[in-house]
């Protein structure tokens, strides 16, 4: 079974997403290709190995918005790491994991953005200060 991350942004206690160009512009490598039948940024680092598949939205491009991004088999590699930060920076960006459901945010953003029924269902949140602590705890 393959781990996957999840990044949303709220405010107010509704969903708001990304721009998809700023999203893009973070998250892209020199190698990387959009998989347009599956709204996906395949985002490769080095290694041709050593590649993620970043899920914006099959309509993300010609919307220029992203509900949501979930990423498959999320990696530990420095620069996606610090890449996902730049965008947990962007708002109140909430981080979690398919199987370890505690929210993650960068240190001095609001959880309080979120429902506080979603925030009960998902546990206590955890505030990082740096890329490396956002790794899968479990």
């Amino acid at each position: 079974m393959s781990i996957e991350a999840f990044l949303w942004n709220y405010r107010d206690g509704e969903s708001v997403g990304f721009d998809f160009e700023t999203v893009r512009e973070i998250l892209a490598t020199e190698q990387t290709e959009w998989l347009e039948e599956y709204g996906c940024l395949r985002v490769s680092f080095h290694d041709p190995a050593d590649y993620v598949d970043m899920y914006l939205g099959e309509g993300a491009p010609a919307s220029g918005h992203v509900k949501g991004i979930t990423i498959a088999r999320p990696l530990d590699n420095p620069d996606y790491l610090q890449r996902v930060f730049r965008v947990m920076e962007l708002g109140d960006v909430m981080l979690f994991y398919s199987d370890e459901t505690t929210p993650i945010f960068v240190s001095g953003k609001d959880p309080g953005q979120y429902p506080t029924d979603l925030l009960a269902q998902l546990g206590e949140p955890r505030f990082i200060q740096t890329p490396p602590e956002m790794l899968h705890q479990s």
